[in-house]
């Protein structure tokens, strides 16, 4: 190999090598940064999804008339042109203002859930349909209107369990092309929650966050909002308190305490008084702990103590 063949090989090989590491510092420092999205904006999402599937019941029982069980699905980072890509030709998206987040959040609906909820709605079941609706109706539409205030109200409910937010409508499309609120490469995060109706029937909502909204609105959260991870399981609290709704603790008082000498003591027999003088402030003692104050009386011809301070620490 001639000198100069072999110095275009050298350099190619140099060439090849500094791609390869640009490459790994471009993939470690994008890899880093998804990392990082997600332990900021995860957990936050996780707590507000968990009080939504409460207050999504709430707001869509009354409107069905059945008894729905609602979940949450973990949240999904995406483009939003990858997001509307996946939209079908009729769909319904209600677009809100969770200020102070910055950008618009978007409620997605899908036109078989809408006719579900209408048929529940009316006293019906919701029916398979095997085709696709093409449009709304007026009635549909007027639906829609009150299916998206209801759950609108109980997202701003959830946020504010977090941090202060005020939510207001901002629109609503029945295309994707009527909500294209964000740049098309913008970074969203979409959270699904799937509703289940009675005989298993089952569809799904989403709700659509833009990313750097939510992290400009880091620093309206409450400090219990950053971070849910150290909390404990719901499930496991739900047990803990059943549980402890069993547990009795004796509860005592001490009416009085006299004081005798050993002669008087050896004089008692049956008949005997030992004086008592009236007493207040007495102790209301649960297990070896005084809770309260209070006073002895009577009440339906049962003797009772009235609590009148409840001690402190």
């Amino acid at each position: 190999m001639t000198d100069t063949s072999t110095a275009a090989f050298a350099a190619n090989e140099a060439d090849g090598l500094a791609s390869a590491q640009a490459e790994r510092r471009t993939a470690e420092h994008s890899f880093a940064k998804a990392d990082a999205d997600q332990k900021t904006v995860v957990p936050v999402l996780r707590r507000v999804g968990r009080s939504l599937c409460a207050g999504f019941r709430a707001a869509l029982e009354p409107i069905a008339g059945v008894k729905l069980r609602i979940d949450a699905h973990d949240p999904e980072f995406t483009q939003f042109d990858a997001w509307c890509d996946r939209q079908a030709e009729l769909v319904s998206i209600s677009q809100f203002m969770l200020s102070p987040m910055q950008g618009r959040v978007l409620l997605r609906m899908e036109p078989v859930f809408v006719s579900a909820m209408l048929d529940a709605f009316f006293g019906g079941a919701p029916r398979e349909t095997s085709t696709p609706k093409k449009e709304f109706t007026q009635t549909d539409i007027r639906l829609i209107g009150r299916l998206a205030r209801a759950i609108g109200e109980r997202i701003s409910i959830s946020w504010n369990e977090v941090g202060n937010f005020s939510w207001q409508p901002a629109g609503h499309s029945t295309t994707v092309d009527g909500a294209r609120v964000a740049a098309p490469t913008a970074r969203m995060v979409v959270q699904r929650f799937r509703i289940t109706l009675p005989g298993n029937v089952r569809y799904e909502l989403e709700i659509v966050y833009p990313l750097d909204g939510l992290q400009a609105a880091e620093q309206c959260l409450t400090p219990a909002g950053f971070s849910d991870e150290r909390l404990p399981d719901p499930a496991w609290r739900d047990q803990l308190s059943k549980s402890l709704a069993h547990v009795t603790l004796p509860a005592r008082s001490v009416l009085a305490r006299p004081v005798l000498t050993l002669p008087q003591l050896a004089d008692l027999k049956p008949g005997d008084i030992i004086p008592i003088p009236p007493a207040r402030n007495l102790p209301l003692i649960i297990g070896d702990r005084i809770f309260a104050r209070g006073s002895l009386g009577e009440q339906n011809g049962l003797a009772a103590f009235r609590i009148e301070t409840i001690e402190r620490g």
